[in-house]
C-alpha cells in the first residue's frame, strides 16, 4: 500500500458503481492549498464542471473545482485554509461510455 500523499485525494469507482475516496476524511495543512484529485478508474472521468463541490464553501473555498481540459481524470480545489472546520463536499464521476454522474459525499477537514 502506498503512502498518502498531501492534499491529494485517490477516487475509485467499483464495479456497481460505488465511489471511493482515499482518503475518505481529507486533512489539509497549510494556507493556500491546491487539492489534487485523481481518478483511477478506467472508463470514468470527472465531468467538466462540478467535480468537486463544497456544501457551504464560503471564503475558504472562493473558487469552483477545476477538471483538467488534457486529463480528465485529474479536478484540482483551491482551499484558503485560514479557518479551521469541516467542510463536506460532493465528488462526481461520469462514466464516459453513457454519461451516468455518480457521486460521493466525503470531509474535508481544515488545519491551517
Amino acid at each position: 500500500m502506498s503512502a498518502i500523499k498531501s492534499n491529494q485525494v485517490t477516487v475509485t469507482v467499483d464495479a456497481a458503481g460505488g465511489v471511493a475516496c482515499v482518503p475518505e476524511h481529507l486533512t489539509v495543512k497549510g494556507c493556500d492549498a491546491v487539492l489534487k484529485f485523481t481518478l483511477k478508474t478506467a472508463g470514468c472521468v470527472f465531468p467538466k464542471e462540478g467535480a468537486v463541490k463544497v456544501d457551504k464553501p464560503g471564503k475558504q473555498f472562493p473558487f469552483p473545482s477545476r477538471t483538467l481540459h488534457k486529463e480528465p481524470t485529474k479536478a484540482t480545489l483551491y482551499d484558503h485554509n485560514s479557518k479551521a472546520s469541516n467542510f463536506k463536499f460532493t465528488v462526481t464521476v461520469q462514466r464516459v461510455a453513457n454519461g451516468q454522474l455518480i457521486e460521493l459525499d466525503p470531509v474535508i477537514i481544515n488545519e491551517p
